[in-house]
């Protein structure tokens, strides 16, 4: 290492010492030191408007830096382009091959100016955004978890196609966990591990969706290689993306260790989206079909499926059959009702079990008898069983509210409303909750 490099070495640490990590990613790493002159340090700037942020914040550092090693007080100059002899220098370095977007396993259709942003999803947009501006160190890794159908896997691919396109000389990979699984094992089949270590470890972005596929104790020696993969990348800076149906301290067949990486970074969710996202979402999913859509009717169909973007995607799909073979263009509210009957028909007839049967899986989840569940304690453990059992009575029935409650030691209908409504803000909030009710749903329709 030169002496110059050596300055700008320490100008980096004493940086660092005084200002936030984002400072950093954003000001300091696409600057360069151009050279040093008798009195006078020249820095590279890639935008003058960064100018007048440097002389408040780093200036000074340049200056005790060259004082250090130089025991010159210098002034310090800025260029915002670089000299024709810095340039040569510059552009004479090896050039990477740009990778083929085909070998990304990106999708393609997924952006981030088709990404439909509501409440439920803008913290995790924000941080995909900012790791395509500043990656490999803002947020690594990124971890986005949430249910099935919320828009994890568009986000992430949202992520990855900016990040193709601002860097394209970077190496990205997508995939999904389960691929990953089934790529290490056929390299152990063929006995070219190191083909495999070679793809995964020399990438600059490595995306890698529904993470809770490799949460299996069977599966050590996939999440020994993950680990590995992790650990050589976090090294290099380079950045990590995972998607997840749970936050990373509920994936219990995970390794603590691979565990506690995934926390390193940022941890983020994704829940249903809002009624006015639900509208939203199918505004862009029709702009581009030959039908018009009166307001109302997509005002009906945000109402009719609230859990996830793929349940108004398949409705859609229903109201496109019709459409096209009666040879209509208005969708209608009656129209929409007519396309999406036989859907919302197998969901009833799906859903619809005994309250008594639900009375019984919930209790057997948390631990307590039917007769705690039906009674009127106010213990919080039995307090919260009571109140996901009537959740559920009304999710899952087609009972009235007093009926309801009746099954319930005789409870009044407004306290099944309460609960009802109690449970249901709390699912969008708490994602712990939200993977139990899921998880007794699942056991009831075995």
């Amino acid at each position: 290492m030169d002496k110059n490099q050596q300055f700008w070495q320490r100008f980096l640490e004493l940086s660092q010492q005084t200002n936030d990590a984002e400072s950093i990613q954003f000001f300091v790493d696409r600057a360069e030191l151009v050279s040093i002159d008798r009195d006078t340090i020249t820095v590279y700037l890639d935008n003058p408007i960064k100018q007048d942020y440097w002389e408040n914040n780093f200036q000074e550092n340049l200056r005790v830096a060259g004082f250090e090693l130089y025991h010159v007080d210098f002034k310090v100059h800025y260029v915002f382009e670089r000299p024709l002899a810095y340039q040569e220098q510059y552009t004479a370095a090896p050039q990477v091959q740009p990778q083929n977007r085909e070998d990304t396993g990106l999708i393609r259709k997924h952006r981030f100016d088709n990404f439909v942003r509501g409440d439920g999803n803008i913290h995790a947009l924000g941080a995909a955004l900012a790791v395509v501006e500043a990656p490999g160190n803002t947020y690594n890794p990124l971890f986005i978890y949430g249910g099935p159908g919320l828009g994890k896997t568009h986000l992430i691919n949202a992520l990855g196609n900016a990040f193709f396109e601002d860097y394209p000389n970077n190496r990205v990979l997508y995939i999904s966990a389960e691929s990953f699984l089934n790529s290490f094992i056929e390299s152990i089949r063929l006995a070219n591990t190191e083909d495999f270590k070679e793809r995964f470890r020399n990438l600059d972005l490595l995306i890698i969706d529904d993470i809770q596929s490799l949460n299996k104790d069977t599966m050590a020696s996939t999440q020994e290689e993950l680990f590995n993969t992790f650990e050589t990348l976090f090294k290099k800076e380079k950045q990590i993306v995972f998607t997840s149906d749970r936050r990373p301290d509920q994936l219990n067949g995970m390794p603590e260790r691979l565990i506690n990486r995934f926390e390193w970074g940022l941890i983020t969710d994704i829940t249903p989206p809002d009624y006015e996202t639900r509208i939203a979402i199918l505004q862009a999913k029709t702009q581009n079909l030959p039908y018009i859509f009166p307001i109302e009717t997509f005002e009906y169909l945000a109402n009719q499926f609230d859990s996830n973007v793929r349940e108004l995607e398949g409705a859609l799909n229903d109201i496109r059959l019709i459409a096209d073979v009666q040879g209509l263009e208005t969708i209608t509210v009656e129209l929409a009702a007519q396309a999406i009957r036989s859907r919302k028909e197998d969901v009833r007839r799906i859903t619809v079990i005994p309250i008594e049967n639900i009375q019984e899986e919930v209790g057997k989840f948390y631990g307590i008898s039917v007769k705690e569940i039906k009674g009127s304690s106010r213990k919080q453990h039995i307090v919260l069983a009571r109140s996901v059992a009537m959740y559920l009575s009304r999710e899952l029935t087609d009972n009235s509210q007093p009926k309801i409650g009746k099954a319930f030691g005789g409870k009044d209908h407004t306290t099944v409303i309460h609960a009802h409504r109690k449970i249901k803000k709390q699912i969008k909030d708490d994602q712990s909750l939200f993977l139990e009710i899921e998880e007794i749903k699942k056991n009831l329709k075995k």
